[in-house]
């Protein structure tokens, strides 16, 4: 069997400094594709087969999504699994971060909203992102709406305290470079969506190899046959992982999907 590849996208695929997708990037994941492999786009955030990244457009479609941290889960262009945060979690951790005045940020459908803005524009963590949320109540329709994970884009202290406060929920770092966290249900991630699609075709763990950067990886890197770390990745992720392959920016993925195929090549698994 040819490796099932998790790949991340921020910081993995899409680069943060540039606000593009490296060419060489685009190369492997065609590469993969022409070579018989199935490729799965293992993000944190809530990707549908329908709203793929538009540099993907012509040049790559995966065989499946891990998004959301493993709430959303598709396969072959088919939903097989999907699940939101209890209403009742969901409208505490949004009662106290706005009493504490933490930016929350979430997105859907081309609409985004935080829980502060002031704060948002203020906070260096903030400085580089290219989307600006709407403030004011607009954030209120999350109270409505069911959410899989949110982004809180603030402070590690303020990480840390609602990590504190909430001890039903994983908040997984993005680190220093990028800033902010992951709130997912503590059960959730996205190693445990990535079981889901083994079971869909009936493949082993033996058989996968995982690339990413930041917290909301490890679980997959660890949990992979073959797990792989970018050069820009936080350094738990790079120590757990089986390779570092270069930064992102400097043909990481590239690299990564050629060390994996060294590694199937000798015998772990058929090479592709």
């Amino acid at each position: 069997m040819t490796p099932f590849f998790f790949i991340d996208y921020d910081n993995t695929i899409f680069s943060h400094r540039t606000w593009s997708v490296p060419e060489s990037a685009l190369r492997a994941l065609e590469s993969l594709k022409a070579d018989g492999c199935r490729v799965f786009l293992a993000s944190g955030r809530a990707f549908r087969s329908s709203e793929l990244p538009e540099e993907f457009q012509g040049r790559f479609v995966p065989d499946g999504l891990v998004s959301a941290n493993g709430a959303i889960i598709e396969a072959e262009g088919k939903l097989i699994w999907e699940e939101f945060f209890e209403p009742e979690l969901q409208k505490r951790i949004l009662d106290y971060v706005t009493e504490k005045g933490y930016c929350i940020v979430s997105g859907w459908n081309g609409f985004w909203c935080t829980t502060n803005l002031e704060r948002f524009l203020r906070l260096n963590v903030n400085r580089n992102r290219k989307i600006i949320p709407q403030g004011g109540d607009a954030f209120r329709i999350l109270y409505k709406e069911k959410r899989p994970s949110f982004f809180l884009a603030d402070t590690p202290e303020a990480i840390a305290d609602v990590q504190n406060h909430f001890p039903e929920v994983r908040l997984l770092y993005m680190g220093d470079e990028m800033g902010g966290a992951d709130i997912i249900p503590a059960a959730a991630g996205k190693e445990h969506g990535a079981a889901k699609i083994l079971e869909y075709f009936h493949a082993s763990w033996e058989h996968t190899v995982a690339i990413g950067d930041s917290m909301n990886d490890l679980g997959l890197i660890r949990a992979a046959a073959f797990g792989i770390a970018m050069g820009n990745a936080m350094a738990e992720v790079r120590a757990a992982a089986d390779y570092v392959t270069a930064d992102v920016d400097h043909d990481g993925l590239f690299l990564a999907v050629e060390q994996a195929r060294k590694w199937a090549a000798s015998g772990n698994i058929q090479a592709p």
